[in-house]
């Protein structure tokens, strides 16, 4: 299975997931001009993809979101983010009232699996994605915390968006906008201290996804990070352009 980061940042998120059969996209929070050339870098074309995965509503992972249904590319998200986007023809992917994970859904040679983050929006999900080559990769972004383990994960792409050490120091920062990023944002050290709760004894990479511009350190988040998995796992950073 390859992850392939195109861009992870407020400015706009998309990435690309390939299992050697099928194609998907997780998050299309840039135009669908920028889309397009963005898959098109990657060595792929918005025709091949399989569907597309839309975590919540806000613009910053939902931006072209018509644009691929009219392009012919099913889209996957929570009943609450189709209401939230006024989203008709796309399709209800999440877990039933009152449950925190929903079924299995097959798009493509993919099996997907939707569960609930915690975030400021609608009904935020992330995804836990089976490929056709037996690996197993889970996806949370824009969510303060998670409270599931991922047993037997290959890849694991997850929020790490700000350091309060850094966040504290916002003098100018609006007070509303510091409660909110403490309130929907995942902080490198509840990372951390998930990570080392979960068995990835056999996850080959860790991506770091959305960090701020303001309130992040991308060496010294890598260097935590390392420390609280085992040896071998590979930690990335997605970078803001991909």
């Amino acid at each position: 299975m390859k992850f392939l980061p195109l861009g992870s940042s407020s400015h706009g998120n998309a990435y690309l997931v390939d299992d050697g059969e099928s194609v998907l996209l997780i998050e299309c929070g840039v135009s669908f001009r920028r889309l397009g050339q963005l898959v098109r870098g990657a060595g792929y074309s918005v025709s091949r993809l399989a569907g597309c995965l839309v975590s919540h509503e806000h613009k910053d992972h939902s931006r072209c979101w018509d644009k691929l249904l009219e392009a012919g590319v099913p889209v996957y998200m929570s009943h609450g983010t189709m209401q939230a986007l006024g989203a008709e023809g796309a399709v209800p992917l999440a877990p039933e009232v009152g449950q925190d994970v929903g079924a299995p859904v097959e798009i493509g040679s993919w099996k997907v699996l939707p569960f609930r983050t915690f975030h400021d929006a609608r009904e935020p999900v992330g995804f836990l994605l089976l490929g056709a080559d037996g690996d197993k990769l889970a996806f949370a972004t824009d969510t303060a915390n998670l409270r599931y383990r991922f047993p037997g994960l290959n890849l694991l792409a997850i929020e790490a968006n700000y350091w309060d050490v850094i966040l504290s120091r916002q003098t100018r920062m609006p007070e509303q906008v510091v409660r909110r990023i403490r309130n929907s944002h995942m902080e490198i050290g509840t990372l951390c201290g998930y990570l080392s709760s979960l068995p990835l004894e056999d996850c080959r990479e860790i991506f770091l996804l959305h960090l701020s511009d303001a309130c992040s350190d991308e060496a010294w988040f890598v260097e935590a990070v390392r420390r609280c998995v085992p040896p071998q796992v590979r930690v990335t950073v997605c970078q803001k352009g991909g």
